[in-house]
């Protein structure tokens, strides 16, 4: 291709999934996720909230929506037969909203063919952006929604609980990926002694578990390696109190690299702001009822970010 077939704009899909999870609860995704929703709708593009938290639902609250009328439970057990009865109309223009489940204790753990139809619909909702908040923890159900995503993003708080819990995530998020994109079960032992929280001294790094599966199968190894340095997800700190609790994000951008080899982009912080549970408690939408606060303003910073980026890679190969 010569140099003037090149287009000047990237032909981007028209529609992108941004998934934001984190591993650990309390961190704010919920609040993250429905301010994204609503400053995207502003600009214009149309966007279908989520709330992919299927065991503890509660974005309808961040968005203003008290008693949501049909949730994924309705779906998945069969309540009603089109997924396009799940889109619940919001206060804000151009966004809808679909509500997860906190009243089913089996929706939480919906099995594999259910996840698939699932994602499936998700992935076929006509819309400009499609938002999902994620549940916490590592289950296969939370990183594959994770993983169909365009842009990818992790939520961690300044604290070590969280920091640990966020890494934890993205190292489950990048084997996960890896062992969806083999087709065999010769690695099976390998993968599940680099999912061993502590004490295997062989396999310490990603990078220690390629050159395991190299030494088996050369060619296997270098396509793992070209996932992993497609997969980029985006990092926002959450609930800063300090100045020095902004570097936590380029620490753990800087670790991640080091051990799992995934470029985590730094994509912004988010301070502490009381309007938070001000807006909370009042059913409102925070970026709407507190729009010149100090966390709305660096929710915008912040998107402005993600967006500047482009259309990220995340990964689209769940199984």
């Amino acid at each position: 291709m010569s140099q003037t077939d090149i287009p000047l704009i990237p032909d981007y899909s028209a529609k992108q999934i941004w998934a934001i999870g984190g591993g650990k609860g309390g961190t704010g995704k919920t609040i993250v996720a429905a301010s994204i929703s609503i400053l995207l709708a502003k600009t214009g593009s149309k966007v279908v909230a989520i709330d992919a938290d299927l065991g503890g639902a509660n974005l309808h609250t961040c968005l203003g929506i008290r008693y949501p009328k049909t949730t994924i439970a309705d779906f998945l057990l069969k309540k009603i037969t089109s997924f396009d009865e799940l889109l619940i109309d919001t206060p804000i223009e151009n966004l809808k909203f679909i509500s997860g489940a906190n009243d089913f204790l089996t929706i939480a753990n919906i099995p594999y063919a259910q996840k698939q139809k699932l994602i499936k619909y998700i992935r076929n909702i006509p819309a400009d952006y499609i938002i999902l908040d994620l549940g916490a923890g590592t289950s296969f159900n939370v990183l594959d929604l994770f993983l169909i995503s365009d842009c990818s993003v992790v939520v961690v708080v300044p604290e070590p609980t969280s920091v640990e819990n966020v890494y934890r995530f993205i190292k489950c998020a990048i084997l996960r990926r890896l062992n969806n994109s083999l087709n065999t079960s010769r690695f099976q032992d390998i993968f599940k002694l680099a999912t061993e929280a502590r004490g295997n001294e062989s396999i310490k790094t990603l990078y220690d578990l390629l050159e395991r599966i190299y030494r088996m199968d050369s060619s296997v190894a270098a396509d793992l390696e070209k996932k992993i340095d497609t997969f980029s997800p985006k990092l926002i700190v959450n609930q800063v109190r300090e100045n020095d609790s902004i570097m936590i994000g380029s620490s753990i951008r800087d670790i991640t690299k080091k051990y799992l080899g995934v470029g985590l982009d730094y994509a912004g912080y988010i301070p502490y702001d009381e309007r938070v549970s001000e807006a909370i408690k009042k059913f409102k939408p925070l970026i709407l009822e507190y729009p010149n606060c100090s966390a709305s303003l660096c929710m915008n910073l912040t998107l402005k970010k993600l967006l500047s980026n482009g259309q990220p890679v995340a990964g689209k190969e769940a199984k």
